[in-house]
């Protein structure tokens, strides 16, 4: 088993700067990074995958608050803020991308939180107490998690319980009336050695970034106020020799207020972003979700281990957005949300001579409903909405790494999954029909059955340097429109959509271990593309047809001496549709891809230096993205699209000052976004009475922020 990774004096440990974690180690050599991508506990260059990760030292020194922060530093990734809110995510890997946050919809990636899948990505910007890593996989998962996704994975594991009691305090403070405190204690071993316990908790508070000049009396003041908490209970259970337990509890509470929308007219500037506006329809914008989570560990013998991973989760959301971006009574809507769900998975992991093994049971449901009026020119135009779904999987998965010679690895891997949904929507339409009529309550059943396999031989041809070619497939099950005009369209299911991805990479280690070179070249071909339309005041979902998505990947860090270290990460994208029919109409030339730059740029340099007193850490991040847009269809994309942008977030801190016997503190100082630079994150088309699309309601990045971070250690 590899060590844990820890801060020493004069390196510091774990700067996982961009998204090629790493470790630095006295010597000036980068030192091992462990990840658990594929359910064991392994040296990230010794896996023949795509994948990013961000250690706890990293979390910190780069300021990550939410998953959407990681994005900045990873190629071929783009995490943004669902439209009108800030607890939804809207996550694309490798051109993959679900950009509606409807209940009814399968996610395109992945999100777990110590093993267990997050069915819904409203909600799932939320705060996690405690982070110890954070995994980005990029490419179709299924043989190793138990949901198939088509673009990729996020892992957010958390911090098991100390074998010693300790704790940590820390006080942050910034602009825009920035306030954070967060508490964390350790138990230490108790109960005869056998159980220890952590709890934490965090609180961040903020005014908002734009005041609301709307005269409406319920209205919200401040678009983008800050107000959530988060709290994790952990503990471990040594309950035999041979078995042990690992229960979690995790909830995470917003009650923020919406992000601003604010009207662009068509061939407006894309990067021109206003201090103030009027938004009538913004009033709230909350979310609160908790889980459970018992891991059961079982060593059958030295070679074979038995897992079980049983969880409950639960997320409410509520907002009141204002989508025609103005002060007039034009398009707003409310989403009343809950959703339930209940996993069990099952793993086998286990080892032999020449060939080691995952197999895995795993069973998912899930109750999602959806209370979704919309107010069209004032109240006496409302449009009532109600939906849902009720989805249950079944899979069975397994993958083998079989070691021909000391150089070659074979590995293979198969998914078999089948997944049921029933769905249902009813709508009252105030306002004589226009938006569909009325429709009486109205179910929906079907069902889905897929096999999904993967192949990847590894070739290592130096200590430490290996190459991989990949051939692997991804799955993403049918559904329903929860949003459909009709209860003829509700009741047509659309298909599932599927990926082949072939991939050829390099892991590698230069310079004895003083430089790292990790690149990815890949094409992903679709078929039955799930595709998204906004139509006015509805959503659709529906098969588009066939797409090809090319990229690469290239991720540089280097050991410049024993105090300097810099990364470099370079990722390009090639998205085409190979047939996109509309109403019987070809239209593939004429559509864009969602949430797919070119290229994308990040880069970083940390200094590390011992004072004596203290360690300094001085770290400096730059990203660049290329423009992209938000929609496929050209008319609604240009009106959204964002422009390219770039941002600079820096931090210096003195680590590791001695106030007492086990006992330090760490003062730091902190800037995200130091230039101010106006983009463009998101938005959608605003259309008139007529349905013509004549602008858009867009909302825009984060503006520069900065504060001080004191945290005590005991």
């Amino acid at each position: 088993m590899l060590k844990p990774l820890a801060r020493t004096p004069l390196a510091m440990a774990i700067a996982v700067a961009m998204s090629a974690g790493y470790a630095y180690a006295e010597t000036g050599a980068l030192e091992e990074v462990v990840v658990t991508a594929q359910k064991r506990e392994q040296n990230m260059q010794d896996t023949p995958i795509s994948v990013a990760a961000f250690g706890a030292s990293a979390i910190t020194d780069q300021n990550i608050k939410d998953i959407s922060d990681v994005s900045q530093y990873i190629p071929n990734v783009e995490i943004a803020e669902s439209p009108g809110g800030t607890t939804g995510a809207t996550i694309s890997i490798r051109g993959s991308v679900t950009i509606n946050p409807a209940v009814t919809w399968e996610p395109t990636v992945g999100v777990y939180v110590d093993g267990v899948f997050i069915a819904k990505n409203v909600g799932g910007l939320f705060d996690v107490a405690e982070l110890e890593r954070i995994e980005v996989l990029r490419g179709p998962q299924g043989t190793l998690y138990g949901k198939n996704t088509v673009g990729g994975a996020i892992n957010l594991i958390t911090r098991k319980p100390s074998d010693e009691f300790s704790g940590s305090l820390k006080l942050s403070a910034g602009n825009y009336n920035y306030k954070e405190g967060f508490f964390s204690i350790d138990t230490g071993r108790v109960a005869e050695d056998r159980a220890a316990f952590t709890f934490a908790a965090n609180i961040r508070k903020r005014d908002g970034f734009y005041d609301n000049t709307s005269t409406a009396v319920d209205a919200a003041d401040e678009f983008k106020k800050l107000d959530t908490m988060a709290a994790r209970l952990a503990g471990t259970f040594d309950l035999t020799d041979n078995l042990e337990a690992f229960y979690v509890y995790d909830q995470s509470e917003k009650n923020n207020t919406p992000a601003f929308s604010q009207f662009d007219l068509p061939g407006s500037k894309l990067n021109d972003k206003k201090d103030e506006g009027a938004n009538d329809g913004a009033k709230k914008d909350t979310s609160n979700t908790l889980g459970h989570a018992l891991h059961l560990t079982y060593d059958l013998s030295d070679d074979l281990t038995a897992k079980s991973i049983t969880a409950y989760r639960k997320m409410e959301f509520n907002d009141s957005g204002d989508y025609d971006g103005s002060g007039l009574a034009g398009f707003h809507t409310v989403r009343d949300v809950d959703s339930k769900q209940v996993s069990q998975e099952f793993q086998l992991i286990g080892s032999a001579e020449s060939f080691d093994y995952v197999l895995g049971a795993f069973y998912f449901n899930e109750k999602s409903n959806a209370y979704n009026p919309f107010d069209v020119a004032g109240t006496a135009k409302l449009v009532e909405n109600w939906y849902g779904v009720e989805s249950t999987s079944y899979a069975l998965y397994g993958q083998m790494d079989y070691y021909l010679s000391e150089e070659l690895t074979l590995t293979g891997g198969a998914r078999w999954t089948k997944e049921e949904k029933e769905a249902y929507l009813e709508r009252l339409d105030k306002t004589g029909g226009n938006f569909g009529g009325n429709i009486a309550n109205t179910e929906a059943k079907d069902s889905w059955t897929n096999v999904s396999p993967m192949a990847v031989l590894t070739y290592a041809f130096a200590d430490e340097a290996s190459t991989y070619i990949k051939v692997a497939k991804g799955w993403k099950a049918g559904g329903f429109n929860g949003e459909a005009t009709t209860a003829d369209v509700f009741k047509k299911s659309y298909n599932e959509e599927k990926v082949t991805s072939f991939e050829l990479g390099l892991k590698s280690r230069w310079l004895d271990d003083r430089l790292q070179v990790n690149a990815a070249v890949f094409q992903n071909n679709i078929k039955d593309l799930q595709v998204s339309d906004f139509l006015g005041a509805f959503s659709s979902i529906s098969n588009a047809g066939e797409a090809t998505v090319k990229g690469f990947e290239l991720e540089l860090l280097a050991a410049l001496n024993d105090n300097l270290t810099a990364n470099l990460n370079y990722g390009t994208l090639d998205a085409t549709y190979n047939s996109f029919v509309v109403g019987g109409v070809e239209e593939k030339n004429n559509r864009k891809f969602p949430y797919s730059p070119e290229k994308k740029i990040s880069a970083g340099i940390e200094y590390q230096q011992s004072l004596g007193f203290a360690d300094l850490v001085a770290r400096l991040d730059y990203s660049w993205v290329d423009e992209y847009y938000l929609f496929d269809d050209a008319v609604k994309a240009d009106l959204t699209k964002s422009g390219d942008y770039k941002l600079w977030n820096a931090r210096v801190a003195l680590e590791e000052i001695n106030v007492g016997e086990n006992e330090t503190m760490e003062l730091a100082l902190w800037g995200k976004n130091l230039t101010n630079e106006e983009y463009r994150a998101n938005g959608i088309p605003v259309a008139n009475a007529l349905g013509q699309f004549v602008g858009g309601a867009n909302y825009y990045g984060d503006p520069r922020t900065y504060g001080v971070d004191a945290t005590y250690r005991f």
